[in-house]
């Protein structure tokens, strides 16, 4: 699998409670949330530059920056003030979305890695999209990231991280940096 050399997996900002609109795939960001995604371009800016990495601003002028989302408003919006300030579209892809496995279990074991296999799908596609020094963000689900992550390490792409992986443990609209050249995962804080 072919990556660029830098990936951020953002958890999607707050969205209020799960059944508090009628479909959950139209639930919106609160006001929490559209606060973290309004100073996420700034928040990770600042990760990737105490880094040494190119600011996303940078990348996105040099043509360089990709971003994919799971398709659920709340993922898409929290991605979208990036976008608009770095004049790049936010694609979405339904392999990142946070969907009812197809496979039967009761202990969920192979429905994470249903989830971790589809985000990886998705992971590959969007590499493909985006130049080898380049920057790929994706925005997906307190569910899905972890098992991505977790499908990285089986593949051996990935040394074990230190981060706890535990669906939801990951705090709303939190990033994980991603390098698969030197085989890390760092954890950026989500913005206040």
């Amino acid at each position: 699998m072919s990556l660029p050399a830098t990936v951020l997996l953002v958890r999607h900002a707050w969205a209020g409670e799960r059944g508090s609109v009628p479909d959950d795939r139209a639930r919106p960001l609160d006001a929490r949330g559209r606060r973290q995604a309004l100073t996420l371009p700034d928040h990770l800016d600042a990760g990737l530059g105490a880094r040494g990495r190119p600011t996303l601003l940078v990348e996105a002028a040099r043509g360089a920056l990709v971003l994919v989302s799971s398709p659920l408003l709340r993922c898409v919006a929290t991605l979208e003030p990036l976008g608009r300030r770095a004049g790049v579209p936010v694609t979405t892809d339904e392999r990142l979305a946070e969907a009812a496995p197809t496979t039967r279990s009761t202990d969920g074991w192979p429905a994470a890695a249903e989830l971790g296999a589809r985000a990886g799908l998705a992971l590959e596609a969007a590499g493909g999209r985006t130049p080898a020094e380049g920057t790929l963000v994706l925005c997906a689900h307190g569910e899905v990231l972890p098992a991505l992550v977790a499908v990285l390490v089986g593949r051996g792409q990935l040394a074990p991280p230190e981060v706890d992986l535990t669906a939801k443990a990951m705090p709303k609209g939190a990033t994980w940096l991603l390098s698969l050249a030197t085989g890390t995962l760092e954890e950026l804080p989500p913005p206040a």
